[in-house]
């Protein structure tokens, strides 16, 4: 099954989104010859602040070049991720008065409220 750019790129979607598609490609290209966009030896793709790329940029990356590898680039995403959420539970206070009377206000007296990051349950 193609992708949504797969399509635009291809013409299936009309000239409008062929002419934007190719466009999108150079800019992904001008980025990569700049450094905005960068692939280290492993294959990883990343952006102009370190992060591995999402999806979406990948699959346009990987029409430029041949020098990134998908695997790699999600694997090293996921670990991302993985210690972006262990850090905000390990930093995750309690709420505050004024955080738990927003809470009140938005989900009324009584409700549970759940953190779905950490599971914490939150009685209101």
């Amino acid at each position: 099954m193609k992708t949504r750019f797969q399509r635009e790129l291809s013409g299936e979607l009309g000239a409008y989104w062929q002419r934007q598609a190719e466009a999108e490609l150079e800019r992904v290209k001008a980025d990569l010859d700049s450094g905005a966009i960068t692939i280290d030896e492993a294959g990883v793709a990343r952006n102009c602040i370190g992060r591995a790329l999402m999806d979406d940029l990948l699959e346009k990356l990987l029409l430029v070049t041949d020098k990134a590898d998908s695997a790699a680039t999600r694997a090293a995403r996921e670990a991302e991720v993985e210690a972006d959420l262990e850090s905000y539970r390990a930093n995750r206070k309690a709420p505050s008065a004024e955080d738990l009377a927003e809470m009140r206000a938005a989900f009324g007296e009584g409700t549970k409220v759940v953190d779905v990051i950490t599971g914490e349950e939150i009685q209101l």
